[in-house]
């Protein structure tokens, strides 16, 4: 049975409608655009993992990083988070407040000694961006920032990392003080900066 999206079903209606493209654009981001921080989480390892201790152990280790982060995630003012495959996606009011859920996961994580397997702990990689997307109402967001927020935890990011991409790293007033490492990258054949947290 095929999900629809109240994104799709307007965008279907508009165009039944007989509305010209630019006025799709702007009903539907009127309709669904919000502004939110974005954070993206990518399980390190799962293939590797996957392949030596079997993919029911690792999703037992995935389990219990969920329940720590669910609580870290409420603790931080999360507005909502949804989880597919190893990942979890969740937005925020403000990057101050995803970035923060962020640190507090990756310590939690240390802290609380989840191993993936015998020698090598249980790691997550996270992107954070900021911005308007569109909220399809089922927990989702979809926009260039989203795009940009996946991409940056599941293929640059490295076990243990906190990325922001540039309009996060831009909207968080106290900036210039944040312990960060400027990067330069081409994902997609599209060029990026992003911001690598130093803790």
């Amino acid at each position: 049975m095929r999900e629809v999206s109240p994104i799709f079903s307007t965008i279907v209606a508009a165009r039944a409608d007989g509305l010209a493209a630019d006025a799709i654009e702007r009903l539907v981001w009127a309709r669904h655009g919000t502004t939110c921080a974005m954070l993206a989480l990518d399980s390190s390892g799962m293939t590797r993992f996957s392949r030596s201790h079997g993919i029911v152990h690792f999703l037992t280790c995935y389990m219990q990083m969920r329940d720590l982060a669910e609580v870290i995630l409420q603790r931080h003012a999360c507005l909502g988070w949804r989880c597919f495959a190893d990942n979890l996606f969740a937005e925020f009011p403000d990057t101050e407040a995803a970035l923060a859920a962020a640190l507090e996961i990756h310590r939690a994580l240390s802290e609380r000694g989840l191993m993936a397997t015998e020698v090598e702990p249980y790691r997550v990689c996270i992107g954070l961006g900021y911005g308007r997307v569109l909220d399809d109402g089922a927990g989702g967001r979809m926009g260039d920032e989203m795009n940009i927020v996946a991409k940056l935890a599941e293929d640059v990011a490295e076990a243990g990392q906190t990325l922001l991409s540039e309009a996060a790293y831009r909207s968080v007033p106290t900036r210039e003080s944040m312990p960060v490492e400027k990067m330069t990258l081409r994902l997609s054949k599209v060029e990026l900066t992003c911001y690598r947290v130093r803790e």
